[in-house]
């Protein structure tokens, strides 16, 4: 990445600024790949001028000033104050200044009582050093240029209504709010460019309000939120480009608030959100492009997650702790997504309407709790019915034909309950002629043989089927409406029951011996059965091939 780079030149001309008159002024020129981008004029103001003002406890005012090597420390060194201790600083304002240096600008254990204004100001060269610093009443770094080797906030303490670094700039080896105390009601880093930046946030708290990072970009190696405390109010990334680094917010914790990510980019390295505590409310991760490697959600406890509309090209790990509910709907799931869970009650919805199972999800039937998942949603039988095709697809992939069954039956039941909704809602058939028409399809599809995947449960279903046809004889038998005769005077004795059995499964196989005959209304039974067995083993046939081939 090119660099900024400033030409520095302090002229023996005296210059204005908001009616302050400064005896020397410094031109400035700044160039962007050798190239030249603009002039700035601004008053020059030396080091030992300020120290005199922070000695005499005065107010400070550095707007349109240029500054080399500031420095709180050597500010103690000189006016005898104890190493470390807080250095107050009163109405302490620099807008559009320039913060020049050979190896540091220090700020470290300052404390500014007022709200302090850094707008507009550029930061060069060394390290810039708010490490211990007190803002008491918020501080704004908006619009700023920080082009120094590191840039440190560690430890630092914020209150007041607000902490700004809108539309800054950041071009520097590392960005370091580690330990940061940000208890502004609004920190508000939004539409900051980190560039190639390390950027650390981690073991840093927040309290109550807005933290926005929106539009934020980064292409540095690591944006590190491990173990910070986000207090409550809604944390805000949308619209953000990650680049190639490494992003974690490993065992964070949020009180209570979103954190959306929505249509984001994420463009390579890894995403990992490990053992992170996400409160009550909702993380969003809607319409998103996952480009990273990995996206990790192992161990995670939250409320809702949702990666709706988004195209996920990472491996992606929801191993959740617990949540309520977890939402894929209309995603594109390009790798291997891991819902592998290790406890049953982990989850309890799992949304799957509109999704593109272009990888293997990792998921067990029984394990799981799938239908579980699936049939906790409040949606429409054809939702239920889609999920379950889709999981029955992955589970053909995975070769795991035992939960395909499961899935695919309960992908047929849902699918014959959403035409059956339909034929009712557009009234062309009468209501009663419909129920009867699909509770026939349910007995003889679903009951009678789990939609092929049973063949058990077909043989139990024929047996059943060869007794009912058998009782049909026995009480014509009874009622003078039809009987069985014995076309070859056979002296076998049978009685009523034992006659009904034979001639029913001779009926039901299609055996045809023809040593007892239908009569009367017996005949036209002996048809239907014969039909309904040629159907039933045609069934039995189906399922039990079903079973082998797999």
């Amino acid at each position: 990445m090119a660099q900024i780079l400033y030409q520095i030149e302090i002229l023996n001309e005296p210059i204005e600024f908001d009616q302050v008159s400064y005896e020397k002024s410094v031109k400035i020129v700044e160039f962007y790949s050798s190239k030249k981008i603009r002039e700035i004029y601004l008053g020059h103001i030396t080091k030992e001028d300020v120290y005199a003002l922070i000695q005499k406890g005065q107010s400070i005012c550095l707007d349109h000033c240029y500054i080399k090597d500031f420095s709180i420390s050597e500010y103690r060194k000189l006016y005898g104050v104890e190493d470390k201790s807080v250095v107050q600083l009163n109405d302490f304002t620099a807008k559009n200044a320039f913060f020049d240096c050979d190896a540091y600008t220090d700020f470290s254990h300052a404390h500014f009582v007022s709200s302090c204004q850094f707008t507009h100001s550029i930061f060069t060269h060394g390290s810039l050093n708010f490490t211990h610093a007190i803002f008491e009443q918020g501080a704004d770094f908006a619009d700023c240029s920080f082009q120094s080797y590191q840039t440190l906030f560690q430890y630092a303490e914020v209150k007041g209504d607000y902490f700004k670094f809108e539309n800054s700039r950041f071009n520097g080896e590392m960005v370091s709010f580690i330990n940061a105390s940000l208890q502004s009601s609004e920190v508000n880093f939004k539409r900051v460019n980190f560039h190639t930046s390390k950027v650390k946030f981690h073991f840093a708290t927040f309290g109550k309000g807005l933290k926005t990072f929106e539009k934020m970009k980064f292409h540095g190696p690591v944006f590190d939120f491990r173990r910070v405390n986000f207090g409550t109010g809604k944390i805000d990334f949308r619209r953000s480009l990650f680049g190639s680094g490494h992003v974690t917010f490993e065992e964070s914790e949020i009180e209570s608030g979103k954190l959306t990510f929505r249509l984001s980019k994420f463009q390579g390295g890894d995403l990992s959100f490990r053992r992170m505590d996400f409160g009550k409310d909702e993380v969003n991760l809607d319409h998103i492009g996952f480009g990273c490697k990995t996206i990790s959600m192992e161990n995670v406890i939250a409320t809702n997650i949702s990666i709706s509309n988004s195209d996920v090209h990472s491996t992606l790990d929801l191993r959740i702790k617990s949540a309520e509910k977890i939402d894929l709907s209309e995603s594109y799931l390009h790798s291997i997504t891991d819902l592998n869970f290790h406890k049953p009650e982990a989850l309890q919805e799992l949304v799957l309407i509109g999704t593109k199972n272009l990888g293997k999800i990792i998921i067990f039937w029984e394990k799981n709790q799938v239908r579980k998942l699936i049939m906790n949603q409040k949606v429409p039988a054809r939702d239920w019915a889609e999920q379950f095709n889709i999981i029955k697809d992955n589970f053909t992939k995975n070769g795991q034909y035992n939960d395909e069954d499961h899935a695919y039956v309960h992908y047929k039941r849902y699918e014959l309950a959403s035409r059956k909704q339909n034929a009712v809602s557009n009234g062309k058939l009468p209501k009663l002629m419909i129920h009867i028409s699909y509770g026939l399809k349910s007995l003889v599809f679903d009951k009678m043989g789990l939609f092929a995947t049973s063949p058990n449960r077909v043989f139990v279903s024929m047996i059943v089927a060869i007794a009912a046809f058998a009782s049909i004889y026995m009480l014509f038998e009874f009622i003078d409406l039809g009987h069985l005769i014995n076309s070859v005077d056979a002296h076998d004795q049978l009685d009523i029951v034992d006659k009904s059995l034979y001639h029913s499964s001779i009926t039901f196989f299609t055996i045809g011996y023809g040593d007892y005959y239908p009569t009367s209304w017996n005949r036209l039974v002996s048809a239907i059965e014969g039909w309904v067995g040629v159907f039933m083993m045609s069934y039995f046939t189906v399922a039990f091939v079903r079973k082998i081939l797999r």
